[in-house]
Formats: structure tokens, C-alpha cells, sequence
């Protein structure tokens, strides 16, 4: 038997068409890789035995082939000739001029090989129909084009037409390991670099007919942003969920591969490489139980399973069959999405966001995007898919970069067997024991889901085990009562810790003269502060550094003096915990505190908090009702397991410590060739600050770094992804700005623009 083309459906296709398309495939689609071909111009027996002679396969069969297999979908499409070594490309691109009306959003691609006159490309991409090239291998001159590298069959020649036309170039990559082969890699990077105007989708998920070949090879494409991948003809839902996780649903974009989507049959993986088994002409050599169904209802299949197994919400849907394929036809203009959102939420979300140190007046209220789309590595993109190498780090919560493919298997893991049940999560214990390996002065833990709850417990704890309630502390510690408490009777008191002039609304008068600040490397300042209380000290609360370190013995110093008073010492690791040492500060420091309190890196990213204390301490609050529902959770406590475990393994706060003191050294010497700034570079090595004489200099230095495509402000962090070139790339687009806005008249800042000035 030899293969035919699929023209009627049986019982078994229609059961599973409803099961793949049903409550799925948008009304409105595109498919952006389809083939109109006439069998004419096939040469001299090439002709695949499934199609009849000398016959046109046009616009009507392939919207009787949609009706069919897609009812009740109106079906655009970007069409191109059938490739086949030898055959007539003058005559196929004419015939399929012919067959696509360009009033609507169907295109069409010149079908084109490396000997072809460029003149006569060109002349067909002004025509209105044709919008980009479709090469192919078969048109590589190579012994063996299953194994022709990429310039063999798409020559510079196409990708410089491409660029300048801001057309579209269909690959469909060859060589046996596909997108993992370091040749296919090299060239893509290469080419896309080189013409970022040539938007190339990569066919069959980057040819990953073997799944694994998506799953190892996709990341080498995240930061190529005018890659996509189609969808055609993969019938391997591995391929899809990697594409969709690596990429993100609005860089898949769906494709049937009429005509093989009329085929029966699949394509599976098989170890290092992948077969098609077609039932008419392997069926008798093989153990099938079931049926076969077409490759076109087979792939939607995968494609829905890939969706439901990601969490594919009906947006991305209409994004990947539809709207992705129209932004690659007809870009956009530039839109402000983010900013518009952020005065959107500011009338429904209080302050618009929970986190002051997410709000726009903080950076630019004019270009800040404010939303994320999507996050990984070290990459974000905004709503309007442009992406930033970011610097922010999640203000200071990402260490080991956005979406760390071990902490997210973690979380996936326990959000499938289920995150909050009655019983508690086995995890906590798990979690407790490497909490009090890597902090052997300590025997009790408790939990919290942020930086600033588990302070309130830390100093609900101090007071319960003193019976006090004074709290002398230096530093950021986060918005409860127990701090601003600081600025009851006097706004200022917490001017260099926090924002200047924050007011204490809202906390109980009677809590004033219960919190009092004191400055960093200033035993005098403690020892006042230890006065003001008067005898009535519960703790000491302190970050252990952020712009300078401890001199002169200071901490031991306000160690043993909170002791000698019988209060706690209470070490606030919220932003130096995992980043300025490992498990914290502490160490490096020498110095042993009687409660450390973590969070933010602790889980990159996912809401966890931990307390450690003394057994003592720590047992003198069981009888103070502390308890709440989401302390028990499941997803902080897997996600700081296998977070803390891979910064051990790695060494990770070693690389961002040593990587941060390259990147703070070239700062200061960026900032040295910008004297009229007065900028000041200080924190640590791994989180940086800048400061500069003028606030407003600060939105200025953000808006110029943005439209150069980092995501940064006075505070930066460096992250495990982060590599030498992404830091030279920045400091070079950081000289740049600052010469821009060294010439701006700058008017006086209206408002907070720093954000914290901590520890300074």
C-alpha cells in the first residue's frame, strides 16, 4: 500500500477531533504553515505517489481540508509552495500568487534556493502577497541534505532580503540532533543577530519531532526575539509543553502542514532521533492496538494536552492560533501597555500595588512598564513582549534568576500531590533540619510566607521570652507596627533607615517610644538608643551591612551589650541572607545572634519566610498565640529546599559576590567619566547602589536604559545568570545614558525617588 491522502473522516477521527478542538480552537485562526502547490511542477518523478498528476492543490482543497477537520473555523493562512529537489520554483510562486487573495491576512512565501536570482525575490516580496522566503534542504548543494547546516540552503543572501524587506524566513533546520546541535546554534545566533529585522519561525518546533531535542535545545533561543517556533506536524505534546515553558505562548504559533496534515499517521521520538509510522505502508510490521487518526488531529491533540499540562489560559490560546501570527504579519506600533495598566490599577488596587518598591513613581511614572508578561533567567518581557535584561532582581527576592527550572520542578511537585491539606507538609521538617545544620547555634525554626511578617514574629518571640517590649534597631525591617512605631512623635526618626518623612498612620499612638533607631558603626548611637528604653529592651533588630561593612568590633560591640541588658539579638537576613554570605551574613562576620530571620532569595521568588532561634528563646513564645493558615503552606517550604540545596551545591553566593565586585568596579568607573552627576556608587559587591546628587537624574538614567533594554534602578542585583558579557553590555548602555542625561536639564524630584535610603 502507499500513503493517501485523508478526505473523509471515520468514527475513530471524529471522536478524537471533538476531544482535541472541542472548548479549544478558537473560532478565528491562522495557520502559518501550509502548503499550495501544483503537481506540475514537481521534476521528472518526484511527484509523491498521494498526490495526482498534473493537478493544482489550491486555496478551495485546503479550505475543504479546514472544514473538515476544523468546522466551524474561519482558517487564514501564510502559504508556500511544496519543496522538492529539482522541481519548477518560477512556476510554483506564480501559480500560488495566483491562489492567495492579499485583502485579507493571508500571505504567501517565495519559495527559494541558494542558485535563485535575488532580483527576481525581491521583486516578489513587492508584490503585496509574498511577505518572506521558504527555503529548504533539498536545495543544498550537499551530498546528503539531511545532514546540510544552514547556510547551504538559506544563504546570507535570503537572511539580507529578509531583514530589509522586515520579512519572515520559514526554516526548517536540519542535521541530526536538530536544535541542539552546536552547528544549527552557532548559525541561528549568528544570522538572527545579524538581521534582527528577518523574523524566522522555525518550523516543527525547531524540527523537534523528538521531544527531548525542544527540552534541551529551546533555551538556546530565549533571547533571540525575532525567533518563533510553529507547531505543524509535531505530534509529540513534549515538544509542545517545552516550547510553551521555554518560549512562552506568544513566540508558538500554530500550523497545520497541509498537505501532511491529511496524512494518517505519526511521528514519534525513538532514542537520539524520531520515525514517521504511516499504518498504509508500515502497518503490517508493526503491534498496533487502537487507530491511527490524521497527523493534522493528531498534533492539535498533543498541542491541547501540552496547553492543559501549562496552564494555557484562553488568551494564550487565541495567541498562539491566532494573534501571534498577526503580530508577525503586521507589527503593531509601539504601545505603552504597562504604564497604561499601572493608572488603571491605581483606581482599583490601593497605592496600585502591595510593594512600594514596585510602584512607578519610584522609577519612571512615564516609561516604567510596571507588568511582567513573563520572567526566566535573567530576562523579563512586559506586556508588550519586549525584553529586558534585568537588574532589579525582584527587589532583591531572585537570586538564583527568574524562574529557576529546579526550584519550579520543586513547586510543580508538590502543587500536583497537592499544597495545603489538614496535615502539615513533611517539607517543614525536611526544611527545618538544613535550617539548623547550616546554623548550629540554633534548635527551633518557625515559618512565614515574607520578610516582614516573619520580623513581627521575631519580635513577638524577643518580647514574649524577655517580658519587655523596647526594640532598638538600625536598619530596614519592614511595615509592621513594632517600626514605624519609631515615628510616632517624630517623622524623622526613621529618616536613613526608610523612606525620609514616612508617616505612622494608622499604628496605635500608645506604641510610641517602644522602637528606637540607631545608625550604623555608631556605638554612640546605640548606646543612646539602649537609654531611651530605659531598661525596657526586648531586642535588637539589625540588617548585618548594606553599604558598609561593620568596623571597630561594632557589632560584637551591640551583641554584647544587648545581652549584658537581657534582651535578644535578632539579625534581619531578609536582603543579605544567600547573597552577602552563605547561609548569611553572619559567618563572614564572625558574630552569632541569638534569632536570623530570612526570607526573600531564601526561595527565589515564592513567598517564604523563616525565624531561627535558640532553643530557649524560641521555646519562651509557645504560649503566645502565633498561627496562621498559609505559614503551613506547601510551596515555600519545597521551593527554599531545592532552592537552598542548588546555591550550596553551586556555589552560588560565592559567583554573585565575586561577579558583583566587576560590575560595582565598573560602575565607579562609569560614573567617574560623568562628573556632573555627582553619582555615588555604594552596597555590597552582589547589590550595588547608585545615588545620585540630583534625584531626578534617576528616571532620566531609567527611561535611557529601558529603551536600551535593561531593567534597572539605584539598587541593583546580580543574579546566578548573569554572565561577564551581560554586565559589559550594561555598563556600555549605562555610559551611554548617563552622557544623555548629563546634558538634561533636570528639574527638582517632586516625591520619594530613591526609594530606601538604607544603612548610609
Amino acid at each position: 500500500m502507499s500513503l493517501t491522502l485523508v478526505t473523509a473522516l471515520n468514527d475513530t477521527d471524529r471522536q478524537l477531533l471533538h476531544r482535541s478542538i472541542d472548548g479549544f480552537v478558537p473560532e478565528k485562526i491562522f495557520d502559518v504553515h501550509t502548503h499550495l502547490f501544483h503537481s506540475r511542477h514537481f521534476a521528472e518523478g518526484k511527484r509523491p505517489v498521494f498526490l495526482e498528476e498534473n493537478r493544482g492543490y489550491g486555496m478551495q482543497d485546503f479550505q475543504a481540508a479546514m472544514r473538515l477537520w476544523l468546522p466551524g473555523r474561519q482558517v487564514e493562512g501564510l502559504f508556500f509552495g511544496y519543496p522538492s529537489a529539482g522541481n519548477d520554483r518560477a512556476g510554483e510562486n506564480a501559480w500560488l500568487q495566483s491562489q492567495v487573495d492579499a485583502t485579507g491576512n493571508s500571505r504567501a512565501l517565495v519559495l527559494a534556493a541558494p542558485t535563485d536570482d535575488p532580483a527576481e525575490v525581491r521583486r516578489l516580496l513587492s508584490t503585496g502577497v509574498f511577505v518572506g522566503i521558504k527555503p529548504y534542504r533539498l536545495y543544498a548543494d550537499v551530498p546528503d541534505t539531511k545532514e546540510a547546516e544552514i547556510e547551504s540552503f538559506a544563504p546570507e543572501w535570503m537572511w539580507e532580503i529578509c531583514h530589509a524587506y522586515d520579512g519572515i524566513m520559514m526554516l526548517h533546520i536540519m542535521l541530526a540532533d536538530g536544535i541542539t546541535d552546536p552547528r544549527n546554534v552557532a548559525s541561528l545566533r549568528r544570522l538572527c543577530r545579524r538581521y534582527p529585522r528577518c523574523k524566522l519561525v522555525l518550523a516543527h518546533v525547531a524540527r523537534s519531532f523528538n521531544y527531548r531535542h525542544a527540552r534541551e535545545g529551546l533555551h538556546h533561543l530565549v533571547d533571540l526575539d525575532n525567533v518563533v517556533v510553529d507547531t505543524s506536524a509535531v505530534t509529540q505534546a513534549g515538544a509542545f509543553r517545552a516550547a510553551l515553558e521555554i518560549l512562552g505562548p506568544r513566540r508558538v504559533l500554530w500550523g497545520s502542514d497541509y498537505m501532511v496534515s491529511e496524512l494518517r499517521g505519526s511521528c514519534i521520538t525513538q532514542g537520539d532521533g524520531f520515525t514517521w509510522i504511516h499504518p498504509e505502508i508500515t502497518g503490517d510490521k508493526l503491534t498496533i492496538f487502537g487507530h491511527y487518526t490524521t497527523v493534522g488531529i493528531e498534533s492539535l491533540l498533543c498541542l491541547r494536552e501540552a496547553c492543559e499540562d501549562t496552564g494555557m489560559t484562553p488568551g494564550d490560546l487565541e495567541d498562539i492560533f491566532r494573534e501571534n501570527a498577526l503580530r508577525l504579519l503586521k507589527p503593531a506600533p509601539e504601545k505603552h501597555t504597562g504604564p497604561q495598566l499601572w493608572e488603571e490599577a491605581k483606581t482599583k488596587i490601593s497605592c496600585g500595588t502591595g510593594l512600594l518598591s514596585k510602584r512607578a513613581h519610584l522609577f519612571d511614572p512615564q516609561s516604567w512598564p510596571s507588568y511582567f508578561s513573563r520572567a526566566k533567567g535573567a530576562y523579563i518581557w512586559d506586556l508588550d513582549d519586549k525584553r529586558y535584561t534585568d537588574f532589579t532582581g525582584g527587589v532583591g527576592a531572585i537570586l538564583l534568576g527568574h524562574a529557576d527550572d529546579e526550584v519550579n520542578a520543586a513547586v510543580k511537585r508538590r502543587v500536583n500531590l497537592g499544597s495545603y491539606a489538614t496535615l502539615a507538609s513533611p517539607d517543614e521538617v525536611k526544611l527545618a533540619d538544613v535550617l539548623l545544620d547550616l546554623h548550629p547555634w540554633a534548635g527551633k525554626v518557625r515559618y512565614a510566607r515574607g520578610g516582614g511578617e516573619a520580623l513581627g514574629l521575631a519580635v513577638r518571640i524577643a518580647r514574649a521570652a524577655t517580658g519587655k517590649s523596647g526594640i532598638a534597631f538600625c536598619g530596614y525591617h519592614g511595615w509592621s507596627d513594632w517600626y514605624l512605631a519609631a515615628n510616632l512623635g517624630d517623622d524623622a526618626a526613621l529618616d536613613g533607615h526608610l523612606l525620609p518623612g514616612l508617616q505612622p498612620l494608622g499604628v496605635p499612638r500608645e506604641l510610641a517610644g517602644t522602637a528606637v533607631p540607631f545608625r550604623y558603626n555608631d556605638i554612640a548611637s546605640f548606646k543612646a538608643a539602649m537609654q531611651k528604653l530605659d531598661g525596657k529592651l526586648a531586642a535588637v533588630v539589625m540588617e548585618p551591612m548594606r553599604s558598609e561593612l561593620p568596623r571597630d568590633g561594632f557589632m560584637q560591640q551591640v551583641i554584647d551589650a544587648c545581652h549584658a541588658a537581657g534582651a535578644v539579638y535578632v539579625l534581619d537576613e531578609v536582603t543579605s541572607g544567600w547573597r552577602y554570605g552563605f547561609p548569611g551574613a553572619a559567618p563572614m562576620l564572625g558574630i552569632e545572634p541569638d534569632i536570623a530571620v530570612y526570607a526573600k532569595a531564601m526561595s527565589n521568588g515564592y513567598p517564604a519566610g523563616a525565624i531561627i532561634g535558640k532553643n530557649e528563646i524560641m521555646d519562651a513564645a509557645n504560649s503566645s498565640f502565633i498561627s496562621s493558615s498559609y505559614w503551613t503552606d506547601g510551596v515555600g517550604t519545597a521551593a527554599s529546599l531545592a532552592c537552598i540545596g542548588k546555591m550550596q551545591r553551586e556555589g552560588v553566593q560565592q559567583k554573585v559576590w565575586q561577579l558583583g565586585g566587576r560590575l560595582q568596579s565598573g560602575l565607579r568607573e562609569v560614573a567617574a567619566r560623568h562628573p556632573d552627576l555627582q553619582l555615588k556608587i555604594g552596597g555590597m559587591p552582589c547589590a550595588p547602589s547608585l545615588a545620585f546628587a540630583n534625584p531626578a537624574a534617576k528616571q532620566h538614567m531609567i527611561r535611557h536604559m529601558l529603551q536600551r533594554g535593561f531593567l534597572m534602578s539605584s539598587q541593583l542585583y546580580v543574579t546566578w545568570p548573569h554572565t561577564e558579557a551581560m554586565l559589559s553590555d550594561m555598563l556600555a548602555a549605562l555610559d551611554e545614558s548617563l552622557a544623555i542625561v548629563s546634558k538634561t536639564p533636570l528639574e527638582a524630584a517632586q516625591g520619594p525617588q530613591q526609594a530606601f535610603a538604607r544603612l548610609v
